[in-house]
């Protein structure tokens, strides 16, 4: 049974915070390289002033905002971001939780100097499930991002399981798919050898404090996973350089949503496949392409199947468009 304290939060605003600090450029900058992101709008001071009107944050840098500091003077106690998630597992009695889905809506460009505000709502809890991991529920929570002018710059979707681990663990085989199942052609497919400071360097530039993407024991002994691995908003980062490796400077990330099925780890060799599903114009006038992107990992000549992705992005109808002036009416993603 669900407490008739967790059933009264869900629609509930919670947690309505402002960042301590502002957005800033080192930061941008390291999430950036943390991926190898050469997309010079974000290096290039006259072309960001050319397309943005300024320097702006990679979009999927979202919610690196919200992520408190590890320490500060007088604190007692770590503080979490997306508390909400961590009350349900105190609540419920799941003491294990990860995230298996993951959507973006991206508005207001972020610019350096902004001060995020944002806030939580549990949208669902589901019914007991079962899964390989172990037992529990699956839980949907929106988190609203706000600068300090009350500019909506994006709204962040997150599905976590929270569950106790199985007592006998069901081993995943991993095969090695034949090769059109990678849908390579349409878009230029990404192959980057992951290692362990590939992991931990991800989980720095996104401010994610949590032990299993840095402290192999606790990924292992407590998450019940091969090693360390890959976090959420670092998979939110290669998904855009992958995007914008194909689109160049002027493309402007609409929408992202991912599913994770399996773990990226060190050892493994990251490949990251996309093919068009979509080319059309809405109503006023913004062309948009639809991207169904798949990534794979191949580890010892094993490839398996780790994330599913789709994505929306603006793209220019011409030279002389440029989707990252579109504001208000004109920006629908």
């Amino acid at each position: 049974m669900i407490p008739d304290e967790v059933q009264g939060w869900i629609g509930q605003q919670r947690y309505q915070e402002t960042a301590n600090f502002p957005v800033e450029r080192g930061y941008l900058w390291t999430s950036l390289a943390s991926v190898e992101n050469g997309n010079p709008l974000f290096w290039d001071d006259d072309l960001a002033g050319e397309l943005t009107g300024g320097p702006i944050a990679p979009p999927t840098t979202l919610s690196l905002w919200f992520r408190p500091h590890s320490w500060e003077p007088g604190q007692t106690k770590p503080r979490l971001p997306l508390q909400v998630h961590f009350d349900l597992k105190e609540r419920l009695d799941l003491p294990e939780a990860i995230m298996t889905d993951n959507e973006m809506v991206f508005g207001t460009p972020v610019r350096p100097g902004d001060v995020i505000s944002m806030s939580q709502v549990l949208r669902s809890i589901s019914e007991p499930k079962t899964t390989k991991l172990g037992s529990g529920r699956f839980w949907v929570i929106d988190v609203d991002y706000r600068n300090q002018h009350g500019d909506q710059v994006g709204v962040e979707i997150f599905t976590g399981f929270g569950y106790r681990k199985s007592v006998i663990a069901t081993e995943v085989v991993a095969t090695r798919p034949h090769q059109s199942q990678f849908r390579e052609g349409d878009v230029p497919t990404l192959r980057y050898p992951v290692t362990a400071t590939t992991v931990v360097l991800g989980a720095l530039a996104t401010r994610d404090w949590r032990p299993m993407h840095h402290d192999v024991d606790f990924a292992v002994n407590r998450n019940g996973t091969r090693d360390i691995f890959l976090n959420t908003p670092n998979q939110q980062a290669w998904f855009e350089r992958f995007v914008t490796d194909w689109t160049g400077s002027r493309g402007r990330l609409g929408r992202l949503k991912f599913r994770m099925v399996d773990s990226i780890f060190p050892g493994d060799t990251m490949i990251i496949t996309g093919r068009v599903t979509d080319d059309s114009r809405d109503d006023v006038g913004c062309r948009w392409a639809g991207l169904a992107i798949e990534v794979w990992a191949d580890h010892d000549g094993a490839t398996r199947l780790c994330t599913t992705c789709t994505v929306r992005v603006a793209i220019p109808t011409g030279p002389d468009d440029n989707p990252w002036r579109r504001a208000g009416d004109q920006w629908q993603p």
